[in-house]
């Protein structure tokens, strides 16, 4: 009979990760907190992600009951598995971890909240409620070295994303399948996963679309919206009369990561996209919009120069990041238009991108992480 495991996700990101772990690790059978990947994965949901996920402190209060009563859930659907995974989404996990650990049931960290950032006071209740922790960056160890021991165990493995960043398209049959002009350029709005970034974000980038497509008439805007998003950015988009097409995993496997392959530029919503945006190589910049009580809190808390991941590896801002007011269309488009008149600054951001592809690890992390589970 086989085991049977929880897993925990609250975000695409998240379930991007967590679909192909769970397909390694065929052996036990998966019930979980999911997305669409994972339930494509074979994982029995209790509950999809898209009902919980959200950035920020004050965005976080309209899906504050809807939240609790998916803990409630989880909570009890521990009673019946032998093993816990969870990925990152801390506020929620940390909890879920200390009730796995009540019942004896073995606990994986697969994905650390990054304390480096802020909450390092969170580094003991991980520890105490986990057996394992994977971690995707190589600098994580320091954080955590003083307290490894029998009943904590770190292991680095990589980073999993340089095995799922892939694309399937060449830039012809992209345009051919989309229906778009040949002779166009590919400018893509990445606005993030979440309600809260569509509803704030995309309008932005829509507006910045606008003015960019006044000096540079050649390009064609595409959005890649997920599921749990696509009528909110279909219902944005009617507004503009730009080129542009809204694509969904219904069109292409993985529909970010062709767009990012596609773009002479792209904007992007700062998170784990930015990071697949740099293992693709090609230029972008960063932005980022919360309520002004979400970003002062944060900006107490937070102990890092930089917001992007990119930046924060290369220890210096290669990709500009454009956070509240300067994120701004007017802003924006200037910044576009001076990027993509400039073949030098160009060739400097993919070669700074190549250098952070290159700190992320070999492949092969999701493989190590398995057996890492196995073992336990």
């Amino acid at each position: 009979m086989k085991k049977r495991a929880f897993i925990s996700v609250g975000e695409i990101s998240g379930d991007n990760y967590g679909a192909q772990l769970v397909k390694r690790l065929p052996e036990f059978d998966w019930v979980g907190i999911t997305g669409p990947k994972m339930e494509e994965a074979g994982v029995e949901s209790i509950e999809n992600i898209k009902n919980i996920s959200v950035v920020g402190l004050t965005e976080a209060v309209p899906k504050y009951f809807k939240i609790k009563e998916t803990f409630k859930k989880a909570v009890k659907e521990l009673d019946h598995v032998d093993l816990l995974v969870v990925i990152d989404f801390p506020g929620f996990n940390l909890k879920l971890l200390k009730e796995a650990k009540k019942r004896g049931i073995k606990t994986v960290y697969f994905i650390a909240p990054q304390v480096w950032a802020w909450g390092k006071g969170r580094v003991p209740k991980i520890v105490e409620n986990t057996d394992l922790l994977i971690s995707i960056f190589p600098f994580e160890k320091k954080i955590y070295e003083s307290y490894i021991g029998k009943d904590f165990r770190f292991e680095y493995v990589g980073h999993s994303l340089l095995d799922i960043v892939k694309t399937e398209e060449t830039e012809e049959s992209f345009k051919e399948k989309l229906k778009i002009p040949k002779n166009s350029k590919i400018f893509g709005l990445l606005a993030g996963s979440r309600e809260s970034e569509v509803k704030v974000l995309l309008p932005i980038l829509l507006e910045t679309a606008r003015i960019l497509k006044k000096a540079f008439p050649e390009f064609y805007f595409v959005i890649p919206a997920t599921e749990n998003q696509e009528e909110n950015v279909k219902n944005l988009v009617k507004k503009y009369d730009i080129p542009l097409k809204v694509i969904t995993r219904k069109d292409f496997k993985n529909p970010s990561y062709e767009v990012m392959e596609k773009s002479v530029f792209s904007l992007i919503a700062s998170g784990t996209a930015t990071l697949e945006a740099s293992i693709i190589g090609n230029p972008f910049a960063l932005v980022y919009k919360v309520s002004p009580l979400t970003f002062a809190i944060g900006k107490r808390l937070v102990s890092i120069e930089f917001l992007g991941l990119p930046n924060i590896i290369a220890g210096k801002e290669i990709i500009k990041e454009f956070l509240q007011e300067e994120c701004s269309p007017t802003t924006l488009a200037n910044y576009c238009a001076n990027v993509l008149m400039d073949k030098n600054k160009q060739n400097e951001i993919k070669q700074n991108l190549k250098e952070v592809r290159e700190k992320l690890g070999e492949k092969g992390a999701l493989d190590r992480a398995a057996d890492l589970i196995r073992s336990i």
